[in-house]
């Protein structure tokens, strides 16, 4: 049965009670990383480059890596490939092995996301290598951001460590994920550890890996990577382009001379998954469990459009063509960072272009070298093929000494957290938006916290620009028998027991653990009780005291005691 299949057929409350049972029992091997890139991808990225080195030290002879494989027979590949190796293993999404190695590992090392039910144990250390720099917009900077990025902002707030490959990617971070002001890990602006990979792999071993995916590659001949991003409304739901791919290729091959070139196309990860295994398996396609920057490090011209993947190739000083035939819809839907003029290369909608552009491809480095320079000077700053052994020294040492650690938090904002409920259409929510185009956001930085941003996304596009959205979305990790008691029981209720409230204090703790992190605040307003114009009156005249604490829902007080002696001035507003 394939993965996919069985992933299916657990529903999430199921998966949020399986993760649940692991959490709770499971405690944490010092000695053990858990690993996952492109959820499950197979070993790619940067987790894949800090594992190769990992591994090459005596150091970590003791420890054990678990990888999150969701591809059978990748995993069968894997498995063949490490097979002398004792302290590697391969894990499926959603297995035990899987639930098992999440809660008990001490290090998780991740290039994406994490899914929903996820909650960091204190004595966990999260770190995201993330897996790109940004030609299109991200985060808040997207049209419908707020709702968006939910999870992704989540994971973040979670990271005890997050890299940065460059200043750029860092103010994307702070900036169009609205980290700044709340995220309390360490960013580390240091380069990206995949980098690594491509000054320390050659050129036949990256033919090899992709021969060994079943890619037909003639060493004699160069390579032509065609390597476009997703497209679509929806990340989860990538368009799967076929038609594009035959006609680029069919082209390309009537107008450029095959016997020097041959032309690869690697479809984005979230496209690969959309082919049918008999496309897979036809040898057309670069696999998703080929490392990038290995695969680069054997190519000769990239062909791409506003995929991240042209910001590592510029460590190649090799040519890159940009094929762009929707450019204005892109651009009027989803944004860029750049004007095209900026690019270290030509860019076209038209193929005629990119073929007479290939077809003299010796000379295109030196005819953009200006702009080919420019970029690669502020984007690759930091990569110097040893980025990967300084993150090492700060995860596993505490050694900074070789590292930026940028400051996330240079403002002295109040920090506020406005619980806003279901945030559902109609006068209550009305209430909470008028009120927060009313703050001073000069001297506040505010987060709303609602429950689920996929049910009230007309809501959430109109909350004040300056305002961070967090939700609430996904299950509280817990068991089905206690997901059940919480629905019979209210602590707000004055025939609840003593018992049930601290039962709910406890579930509701973890849950905004899971949601946000470490994160502090000065502030906390609470619109769900009662005494909403007392409250605002009392807030905008400067008190500072606890306002209506006898009012308080297991909300607020569970909040307070899931950061121990944090104080803060708690608001209730209704």
């Amino acid at each position: 049965m394939g993965i996919k299949k069985t992933v299916k057929k657990l529903p999430t409350v199921a998966l949020a009670a399986k993760y649940a049972k692991y959490y709770n029992r499971t405690p944490v091997d010092e000695n053990m990383i858990f690993y996952s890139s492109h959820q499950g991808a197979g070993m790619l990225c940067g987790p894949y480059a800090i594992f190769r080195k990992l591994m090459e030290s005596r150091e970590f002879d003791y420890y054990t890596h678990v990888w999150q494989i969701n591809d059978a027979a990748e995993k069968k590949h894997l498995q063949k490939e490490f097979g002398d190796w004792t302290n590697v293993r391969f894990v499926e999404k959603n297995s035990s092995g899987y639930f098992k190695a999440l809660t008990g590992a001490k290090y998780i090392i991740v290039n994406n996301t994490i899914p929903f039910y996820f909650t960091k144990k204190p004595e966990q250390v999260y770190v995201n290598t993330w897996h790109g720099i940004p030609l299109k917009t991200l985060g808040y900077d997207v049209p419908d951001g707020k709702f968006t990025t939910r999870n992704m902002t989540r994971n973040f707030l979670l990271t005890d460590y997050l890299i940065s490959p460059c200043r750029f990617m860092t103010k994307i971070y702070l900036e169009s994920y609205k980290l700044g002001g709340i995220y309390t890990g360490k960013l580390l602006e240091n380069g990206y550890p995949r980098n690594d990979l491509i000054f320390s792999t050659k050129r036949e071993d990256g033919i090899e890996k992709l021969t060994s995916r079943g890619i037909a590659v003639d060493e004699s001949r160069k390579i032509i990577l065609y390597a476009p991003t997703w497209k679509g409304a929806s990340f989860e739901k990538a368009e799967k382009d076929i038609a594009r791919y035959d006609e680029f290729c069919g082209y390309l091959s009537e107008h450029i001379d095959m016997e020097q070139y041959q032309i690869l196309i690697k479809p984005h990860p979230m496209v690969y998954r959309q082919l049918s295994d008999e496309e897979k398996k036809s040898g057309r396609y670069v696999p998703q469990s080929i490392d990038t920057d290995e695969l680069l490090a054997a190519t000769d011209v990239l062909v791409s459009d506003y995929s991240s993947i042209f910001f590592d190739f510029l460590l190649t000083d090799r040519p890159i063509i940009f094929y762009i035939p929707d450019l204005e819809s892109y651009r009027e839907y989803r944004g860029v960072y750049f004007g095209l003029h900026e690019l270290p290369g030509p860019y076209s909608g038209d193929m005629g272009d990119i073929a007479e552009w290939i077809n003299r491809a010796d000379t295109l480095r030196s005819e953009y070298g200006s702009a080919y320079d420019k970029m690669k000077t502020w984007s690759c700053e930091f990569d110097d093929g040893k980025v990967t052994e300084k993150v090492l020294k700060a995860i596993f040492h505490s050694d900074e000494s070789s590292c930026r650690v940028v400051e996330s938090d240079n403002s002295r904002k109040k920090k506020m957290l406005v619980a806003g409920g279901s945030f559902a259409p109609g006068e209550h929510t009305e209430k909470i938006l008028k009120w927060l185009d009313g703050i001073d956001y000069e001297t506040n930085d505010v987060t709303l916290l609602i429950d689920d941003g996929g049910k009230c996304t007309d809501e959430i596009m109109r909350v004040n620009d300056n305002v961070r959205v967090l939700c609430r979305n996904g299950l509280i990790p817990r068991s089905i028998s206690a997901a059940i008691l919480a629905e019979m029981t209210n602590p707000d209720k004055a025939s609840t027991s003593n018992l049930l409230r601290i039962f709910h204090s406890d579930a509701i703790r973890n849950n905004y653990r899971r949601v946000l992190g470490d994160s502090r605040f000065d502030v906390v307003a609470n619109f769900a009780g009662e005494c909403f114009e007392q409250a605002l009156t009392a807030y905008h005249g400067g008190q500072s005291e606890v306002i209506s604490e006898k009012n308080f829902s297991g909300w607020t007080a569970a909040f307070e005691n899931a950061h121990g002696e944090w104080k803060c001035r708690k608001v209730m507003l209704s």
